[in-house]
């Protein structure tokens, strides 16, 4: 197993591991980020880190290897110290180089970067979300479109169960048990079978003979009935005085002076 694989697991283990002489590698939380070079979305997880420190002194991960490769600790620290010269040589160089399982490393002018790798999510913290791939989202959207269709199909069909269900549900009831739908009877064959009959009442027969008799008696009595004669109205006469007829009055003569 080489040094590389070897800080892997340290960190994996402890989240952080110091190499003696080259720096301090960590592991930190990553969100979730898209990669466009192959359009896939990558979950939450954790992502390896690198502080340069070539002053640093580890001997915790020295005891590690020591352990790992079942070598004795002088071993263990020649072989670390082999690997991280390789590195330095390639930094003082300016060449860009990848260190398998962590990372890569990019040299500019004034600046050293290191890309890590990013770890899969297998922490609780990240509920096991997994990578999305978008292209395979394209293909099951094509899928869902076509099962739409069916589903639309199937609609009516649907709606026709739902409809018949009530239907039969009310027939089955009217006739198993009708009272639920229509009330109990108010008659049944026995209170029929018990009540008493009623008499049928004959219709009046009328006399037409009598009847026809009263009806020309009424008649020839209207007929005879006796006709009262208007009284003679006789004119009043004009009013006269027998003491002064209508003739003019006459003037009275003079009498004659008698003492003459």
């Amino acid at each position: 197993m080489n040094i590389s694989a070897l800080i892997l697991e340290f960190l994996k283990e402890k989240e952080k591991v110091t190499v003696s002489g080259f720096g301090d590698f960590v592991l930190e939380n990553a969100a979730a980020v898209l990669n466009p070079e192959d359009r896939t979305l990558l979950p939450p997880g954790r992502k390896i880190s690198y502080h340069p420190n070539y002053e640093a002194v580890g001997p915790e991960f020295d005891h590690f290897v020591s352990s790992r490769k079942n070598i004795g600790l002088e071993s263990a620290s020649q072989e670390i110290s082999a690997q991280i010269n390789f590195w330095k040589n390639k930094i003082n160089e300016g060449e860009n180089f990848s260190v398998e399982n962590l990372g890569e490393f990019k040299i500019s002018a004034d600046s050293v970067l290191f890309h890590g790798n990013r770890l899969s999510g297998d922490r609780s913290d990240f509920y096991g979300l997994e990578e999305i791939n978008l292209n395979d989202l394209r293909k099951r959207k094509g899928n869902a479109a076509a099962s739409g269709d069916t589903y639309r199909f199937n609609r009516p069909l649907l709606w026709v169960i739902l409809l018949a269900l009530p239907v039969a549900a009310l027939a089955y009831f009217g006739i198993t048990q009708p009272e639920l739908l229509f009330g109990r009877k108010s008659f049944t064959e026995s209170s029929l079978k018990t009540a008493p009959k009623q008499k049928k009442q004959e219709p009046v027969k009328i006399d037409t003979l009598n009847q026809a008799r009263l009806d020309s008696l009424k008649q020839d009595s209207i007929s005879t009935v006796a006709v009262v004669p208007a009284k003679k109205t006789t004119a009043k006469k004009a009013w006269t005085s027998k003491k002064y007829p209508t003739k003019k009055w006459r003037k009275a003569k003079k009498r004659a002076n008698r003492s003459q």
